[in-house]
């Protein structure tokens, strides 16, 4: 600004100078004008009253001239020279000359006799004869001359002394300017400087008070503006949910956190069309079609492996600018909630199964009852036990049912610190009077642990595995029960048999709900135990490792 300031400033006064240079120059010419017509006409006015008085010749009259710097030339009636002061030719004609042509006016040329620049003017008298007379140029010029380099340099000394004062104008006037830079550039950097208002000139002064005011107002609007983003991003980055913004194009530009993990996406793709990131085809046209056509879109999407809840919606802005967001894409991930749905209507469906033949046995064994079929006592005894043992299988059914209702959607926590290997202890004697026709051995190495958790959770736990190691263990046989911390001080429950073992493909399913093993074992069972099981560890946020092989045993190692 203070090169542009400068150099207009010098431009103008150029300008100036020039205007006043071709003024002056025009008026001096005419001005030396005016002074050689008057100075010519006094010269051959004063030339002619000689010669009119001069009783001599020609010659005689014209060389009385010869020691100054005139030159006289006398012709005659038809233009040819009688005497000359610089000439002593005589005869010559000079009738064409522009003086002689155009007598009394003032005319310029370089004399061909002499070699120098003359003036000349000439004059008819009364005797038709002619006087001329000339004078150098030179002489009459000087002083144009001097005036011209006096302009000159005059110019020149004028021009630095107004370059320097104007340097130092700007340099106070345009000082205050740099500080109004310097507070913008720290506005746009979100930082506020006040101006000191310190300027000679008020003007600027009052400038730099409403710059003040306005770089103030528009730090405070900065910062809000910031927060409000901050804020923004913080909510939309909290949603569980991925969240995309596209304009018109289908440019990129806006995504959240968890847009970013799915999409791998970083700041290089913003303003980048979709088909940058996103792969999956039926997604791709419904953001084109909602674009398009102002359609939404809604449906369960399949990306890596995950379901996703996909909304596609068109926004109307009331802007018709194409810098808006023109579609906000939603994706929630409902693969659990899905899977979640799927379990529900496998475990109705398991359970109506596992429900359906109890209650068929109970039914026939009941007709044949009611319809007195059985005629013996020893046969309605044998019925009746039956009966009573489909039943124990529904409750139990039914129980573990419950607990596994309880422990998937029961919030409410009764904890409270308990003694495992008293529970654990409890447990194996009451296994011990069911299972002791098997004659099985079962070694108990347990340490006293304290662990604050619900009672009957670990009760449920000791039970189903220990159970389930009686159930798959020939006849006397060895179960080892080892209930100790880890080094790392956690709780490690272990439970091994020498049973029948479990195949390698069956092993990664035998936590799932109603599987059994093997389905035609002669041991009753309602196959949630291991179910249970598995969510009792979730709950704890502990580990289940599986070691097993066919006829070799198996050991089922709980962590907490």
């Amino acid at each position: 600004m203070k090169k542009a300031i400068i150099r207009n400033n010098m431009l103008l006064l150029l300008s100036a100078l020039t205007l006043f240079f071709v003024i002056a120059f025009i008026s001096l010419y005419q001005i030396e004008k005016k002074h050689q017509t008057s100075l010519m006409s006094f010269l051959i006015d004063e030339v002619e009253t000689s010669y009119v008085n001069f009783d001599e010749s020609d010659f005689e009259f014209v060389q009385q001239f010869s020691q100054n710097d005139r030159r006289i030339t006398i012709l005659d009636a038809n233009g040819f020279v009688l005497a000359d002061t610089h000439d002593d030719a005589v005869g010559k004609d000079k009738s064409q000359r522009p003086e002689i042509l155009d007598l009394g006016s003032i005319q310029s040329r370089k004399s061909d006799t002499i070699g120098v620049e003359l003036l000349y003017i000439a004059k008819q008298l009364d005797n038709d004869m002619y006087i001329r007379v000339s004078i150098p140029y030179e002489s009459q010029i000087s002083t144009y001359n001097q005036s011209i380099w006096i302009f000159i340099i005059s110019s020149i000394i004028i021009s630095i002394v107004y370059y320097i004062g104007l340097k130092k104008v700007n340099s106070n006037l345009l000082k205050p300017w740099d500080k109004v830079k310097d507070g913008l550039s720290l506005l746009n950097q979100g930082k506020y400087q006040m101006m000191s208002l310190n300027s000679n000139y008020p003007e600027i002064n009052d400038i730099l008070h409403e710059m003040n005011q306005i770089n103030y107002d528009t730090s405070l609007n900065l910062i809000h503006i910031k927060n409000y983003q901050k804020q923004s991003n913080e909510i939309l980055n909290e949603i569980k949910q991925v969240i995309l913004l596209f304009d018109h194009e289908k440019n990129l530009i806006f995504y959240n956190s968890k847009a970013k993990d799915l999409f791998d996406l970083n700041e290089d793709l913003l303003n980048k069309n979709s088909y940058n990131f996103i792969r999956d085809h039926e997604l791709e046209n419904a953001i084109d079609k909602t674009i398009d056509f102002d359609q939404l879109f809604h449906k369960d999407i399949k990306i890596n492996n995950q379901y996703y809840d996909t909304f596609v919606l068109p926004l109307h802005t009331e802007s018709s600018s194409n810098e808006f967001a023109k579609v906000l894409v939603t994706l929630k991930d409902v693969t659990e909630d899905r899977q979640l749905g799927q379990m529900k209507k496998d475990f109705i469906s398991h359970a109506s199964h596992e429900l359906k033949s109890p209650l068929a046995a109970i039914r026939g064994y009941a007709e044949l009852i009611q319809l007195d079929m059985l005629k013996k006592q020893e046969e309605v005894k044998n019925v009746s036990g039956k009966i009573v043992e489909q039943t124990k299988f529904m409750n139990a059914l039914v129980e573990d049912m419950l607990m596994l209702s309880r422990l998937e959607n029961i919030k409410e926590e009764h904890f409270q610190d308990i003694e495992l290997s008293s529970i654990c202890s409890k447990v194996i004697t009451g296994l011990k009077q069911v299972y002791k026709d098997k004659h099985i051995k079962l070694i108990f190495d347990k340490e006293a642990l304290i662990y604050h958790a619900d009672p009957i959770d670990f009760a449920k736990l000791f039970k189903n595995l220990i159970e389930n190691a009686y159930k798959y263990s020939p006849q006397k046989s060895v179960i080892k029960v080892s209930l100790t911390k880890t080094e790392d001080q956690k709780v490690c429950f272990s439970v091994s048999d020498q049973g029948i073992g479990i195949d390698k493909e069956q092993q990664s399913r035998i936590f799932e709900r109603f599987y059994r093993v093997d389905k035609g074992r002669l041991e009753g069972g309602t196959g949630l135990g291991l179910a249970i099981v598995k969510h009792i560890v979730i709950k704890y946020n502990g580990e289940i490792k599986l070691t097993s092989a066919l006829q070799k045993g198996t050991e089922i190692k709980v962590i907490l």
